[in-house]
């Protein structure tokens, strides 16, 4: 016992205390990230904000990661080192959204951040980086061999200032910082079998360095779809046998897959992807989850196939919306009232700008695919808000043509579905069942697409469906 008790308190531990003035009263809790694949966090730490608007918070802490903070209902994120302590003043909100806004990432600010710490060496870094990207990176550098010179040299001048520098992790996060600029377009760019040999053959896997993990579920997103044929074959096999081990060999065959524990991981990775396709069975893919959890090679690889499992079924494509009721202009409507015609939910807030401004690109879509797509915008509010029991101020001033309903940002269906931050959009078929939670914006994502490139396939069914009636 004596011994259990010296080794608890021997555990490093690191401190975050601060100002949150616009949040006295409330909870302050710290969340690791279980792992980047599902993004599943772990509450490690709470506390509550003093009446003198301070708060303090230590928690057990072995390795430098990125932690989520909650504060309130919103949240920040911040990179940690064992033993270390940090002073932070929090802001009411950002500077680019309504300052009563919520469920946001707002902006905080180090007090007395040393030059050592993690936190300081990546400000300056992406400072540097942002301002050598500004400076070089236009339209002419995409067909300019110019810009692969200066890049090199920058990266150059930035290996030799941290030539000394101790820290592991950040050496990774500078070098994935790197490999993310390889992936901007321009002319003499490495290819992906050379960003291969570059980055990821060299490298063991780094669960907890959110750069890394950043590139590498880049690299190797929708992989399922870029196998060889004779491996795709084989892995399609591996899933319909339940078997991991099949599935393994088979994706051995790969030159990107060479590396076993790499190989595991995006195994999974590659589950959770044909999971919502019609090709794959999903009662075999969750069977083949279900082994990796119990049965992994690395450790690492069983808490991630039982955290993808948990997500994949949680309001997982081809499940049924779970029931819920609103007011609309009075009138109670149930989610069987929308049955018969694709709904595409905008969950918005009063106070989240962005949220608002795409009532207008809804508007355009309604226009568009209004004959068969549905649309429902519920706008969520403080409890106090006049909106809540009359709306037509709103719709009046938005020209909403289409169903809103107004519910307090405390109602428990926004936890039920998953509403976590605005905008937030669900999409469900004909039969009420969940075709993408979220789904797609009406703005473009990092990938250029928008729900209207849904939309399209959506109303081409229709429209066969009614050509053959």
């Amino acid at each position: 016992m004596l011994l259990s008790f010296i080794q608890l308190f021997a555990q490093p531990v690191t401190t975050i205390s601060g100002i949150a003035e616009s949040y006295v009263g409330e909870e302050v809790k710290v969340f690791t990230i279980d792992d980047y694949l599902s993004r599943i966090t772990t509450q490690v730490a709470s506390t509550t904000v003093q009446k003198d608007s301070t708060f303090k918070v230590s928690f057990f802490n072995k390795q430098t990661r990125k932690l989520r903070i909650e504060v309130g209902k919103n949240h920040f994120h911040i990179y940690t080192q064992p033993k270390a302590k940090y002073k932070v003043f929090v802001s009411e909100s950002s500077p680019y959204i309504d300052a009563n806004a919520e469920r946001i990432e707002v902006e905080f600010f180090f007090l007395d951040l040393p030059k050592t710490d993690i936190n300081y060496k990546i400000l300056m870094f992406e400072d540097a980086q942002l301002s050598f990207l500004e400076e070089h990176y236009y339209h002419k550098s995409l067909k300019s061999v110019n810009f692969v010179s200066k890049l090199d040299t920058f990266k150059n001048e930035i290996s030799q200032r941290y030539a000394t520098d101790t820290s592991k992790f950040f050496h990774a996060y500078m070098r994935y910082s790197f490999a993310s600029i390889d992936n901007l377009s321009f002319l003499g760019q490495r290819n992906a079998f050379e960003k291969y040999d570059f980055y990821i053959k060299p490298e063991t896997v780094l669960y907890q360095n959110d750069r890394y993990m950043d590139y590498i579920l880049h690299y190797y997103k929708l992989y399922e779809t870029q196998l060889p044929n004779e491996v795709n074959e084989l892995f399609y096999k591996g899933v319909v046998n339940s078997s991991p081990t099949i599935i393994l060999n088979a994706l051995g065959g790969d030159i990107a897959l060479k590396n076993i524990r790499l190989r595991e991981l995006i195994m999974i990775r590659m589950l959770s992807e044909v999971f919502y396709t019609n090709i794959y069975p999903q009662t075999n893919v969750l069977t083949v989850l279900d082994s990796v959890a119990n049965h992994a090679i690395f450790d690492e690889h069983k808490k991630i196939a039982k955290n993808i499992k948990f997500r994949l079924l949680d309001l997982v494509p081809g499940s049924e919306m779970p029931d819920f009721n609103i007011s609309v202009n009075g009138t109670k409507k149930y989610n069987s009232d929308y049955r018969g015609k694709h709904l595409y939910i905008h969950f918005a807030n009063r106070n989240v700008q962005q949220s608002i401004d795409d009532l207008k690109l809804i508007s355009l879509l309604k226009k568009k695919y209004g004959k068969h797509i549905q649309f429902l915008t519920i706008l969520t509010s403080n409890p106090t808000d006049t909106l809540l029991n009359d709306a037509s101020s709103f719709i009046k001033t938005h020209n909403v043509s289409w169903d809103l309903a107004v519910l307090s940002n405390q109602d428990p269906l926004l936890e039920r579905l998953n509403v976590s931050s605005y905008p937030h959009y669900l999409l469900l078929d004909a039969a009420g069942n969940v075709v993408a939670s979220p789904a797609l914006l009406p703005r473009p994502n990092n990938e250029y697409e928008t729900i209207e490139n849904i939309f399209v396939r959506i109303e081409r069914r229709y429209r066969l469906l009614e050509q053959r009636e």
